[in-house]
């Protein structure tokens, strides 16, 4: 890059070069760069470096030619050394996970030890709660899609973003022994993913070294297209893989993905790390495949997916890439990703947080790991933390005692046939008796009221139809009669004169009146006793005495 020297101003500006590397980028592939097939002796894209044991003479066309190191003898025969020949000095030069005069041995929190390990040894990771693991006794098992048996039923397609899933209007079907989508024209240009059903995801911590198999099928026009091929998201980690090999349409391809952070990258581009991937892997929300290929993709079919992850009924290899971790108390897991039983997570820590011993006041031994709640809390208590005693039992539940709720007195049920708003006091008498009703239980109307109180309803008791208030019931036919009628009436509802009283209307509140009663301001005449009536009287009653003495003159 020229600078004019005369120039009195010169400046650069943003400068740009693109490399190959050997992983995955978002700029795509490289396919201008060579990758040339080594002769022995020779390593790099181009053949450009002398491979371990070889060194550079002066002979030769270009670079000159690799001839092999006569005077040295392999020393370094550890997996963990970066070349089977030592250095200067005499040393062997160990990867970052390798120690030992042989590079022969994992260094203090590492595991296995494997020639194809870039590293050496694997580090533990053990949800950053511990450093202290070794590799499991597991083997690996297989999950896998079955058609027949209903998981097309769950195999769905959808776009990469979470937020917006893809519903397409004509769904994929199952054609022969793989699950074919064609309408493509309806995703409007999205790239569509296949998302695999629930028994892929969840806890699959122990997928780790495994393997992701899938074979697929895909026609159609244009260029390939640049988005990841497979993308799992855990834990609100997103990792991506981008398949480095061409891909053929019109017939099947297969690809063997291994869960390890080198195969996966983030949505930054940045180089995946065995803490993410593990993270991601304890708790898988989303394992997308890519159903399109190209940008103007007509079918695409999902032939088969496998799964490998390890378990301790395990019959395939073993999972010696799988830690399992001395975890501390309220942890459990091959990496201690889970809490205890008894332990909940907290916000805390590093990566998952922390397990915490959960908040139950001793009255229950389990409650939930992720939200902390007490689950089935015993000795009589409730709450999220059994932190109250359940009704009908009193006491302190913070106290965490077996015997810190106890039954509170039996008191009298209230019965108050819906007319007491206040209740009823400690002995089950009601406290106010309202809609004119009484008794202990509000349970008869009241004098000068009529009807059954035990109804429950407001209208229970009507007012007596009596006059002056009289108090009345409901005789054995139903009718409402008067009790106690006034002086001078009588009948069933005292609207009747009383015999020796008379109707009058001349005195208010007075309907019946004794017959000859002079008003206040009348006079009624009363004729005077015929003569000699008081003579008469006295001879009468003397007739009669002589009869009764003649009547017992003659009985004898």
């Amino acid at each position: 890059m020229r600078i004019r020297k005369k120039s009195p101003i010169s400046s650069l500006g943003h400068v740009s070069w693109q490399i190959a590397v050997d992983r995955p980028t978002s700029d795509g592939l490289a396919l201008e760069v060579e990758q040339c097939s080594c002769p022995p002796g020779y390593i790099g894209t181009s053949c450009e470096d002398c491979a371990p044991g070889y060194e550079r003479s002066g002979h030769g066309p270009y670079l000159g030619t690799c001839v092999p190191i006569q005077q040295r003898q392999a020393q370094c025969t550890g997996a963990g050394a970066v070349s089977p020949y030592a250095g200067h000095g005499g040393r062997c030069e160990c990867k970052t996970y390798a120690q030992g005069p042989n590079c022969d041995q994992c260094p203090p929190h590492s595991f296995y030890m494997s020639a194809t390990n870039p590293q050496g040894c694997i580090p533990c990771f053990c949800s950053g709660v511990t450093q202290q693991c070794q590799s499991s006794s597991f083997r690996r098992q297989t999950v896998e899609i079955n058609y027949p048996r209903g998981d097309r039923d769950q195999l769905v397609l959808t776009t990469s973003d979470i937020r917006q899933p893809y519903r397409p209007p004509t769904p994929a079907y199952l054609s022969g022994r793989a699950i074919e989508f064609v309408n493509f024209q309806e995703a409007n240009g999205q790239t569509l993913y296949w998302k695999l059903p629930a028994k892929f995801l969840g806890n699959k911590v122990t997928a780790y070294g495994g393997t992701l198999k899938y074979t697929f099928r895909f026609s159609g026009e244009g260029r390939t297209n640049q988005e990841p091929d497979v993308i799992i998201r855990g834990n609100d980690i997103t990792l991506q893989h981008t398949h480095r090999e061409t891909i053929h349409p019109e017939r099947e391809n297969t690809i063997e993905l291994k869960f390890f952070e080198d195969r996966w990258q983030r949505v930054d581009g940045q180089q995946g790390t065995r803490e993410h991937l593990l993270m991601a892997l304890a708790d898988l929300d989303d394992i997308l495949i890519k159903a399109t290929y190209m940008e103007e993709c007509s079918q695409s079919s999902l032939i088969s997916v496998s799964m490998e992850f390890a378990e301790p009924q395990g019959r395939g290899q073993p999972a010696y890439e799988v830690e399992q971790c001395v975890c501390p108390p309220g942890y459990i897991g091959t990496s201690c990703e889970d809490c205890a039983p008894g332990y909940s997570r907290t916000g805390g820590g590093l990566y998952l947080g922390l397990c915490e011993r959960c908040e139950c006041h001793g009255h229950a031994t389990q409650c939930d790991k992720e939200y902390g709640f007490c689950v089935d809390c015993q000795h009589n208590t409730e709450g999220d933390q059994c932190e109250r005693c359940k009704p009908g039992f009193v006491g302190d539940a913070r106290r965490g005692t077996p015997h810190d709720c106890q039954p509170a007195a039996t008191r009298p049920p209230c019965h108050c046939n819906n007319h007491s708003p206040r209740g009823c006091d400690s002995f089950g008498r009601c406290l106010l008796c309202e809609h004119n009703t009484e008794g202990t239980h509000c349970e008869r109307c009241k004098k000068g009221f009529y009807g059954d109180a035990t109804k429950g309803t407001p209208y229970d008791c009507t007012p007596c139809p009596c006059p002056g208030a009289a108090d009345c019931y409901l005789d054995p036919q139903g009718q409402v009669a008067c009790r106690n009628c006034p002086a001078g009436l009588s009948g069933r509802l005292c609207d009747e004169c009383a015999p020796g009283y008379t109707r009058s209307h001349k005195i208010a509140g007075r309907p019946c009146e004794p017959i000859g009663h002079v008003g206040d301001n009348e006079r009624t005449y009363v004729p005077p006793p015929p003569p000699h009536e008081g003579e008469q009287r006295r001879r009468n009653r003397h007739r009669r005495r002589r009869i009764r003495v003649r009547s017992r003159f003659y009985q004898h």
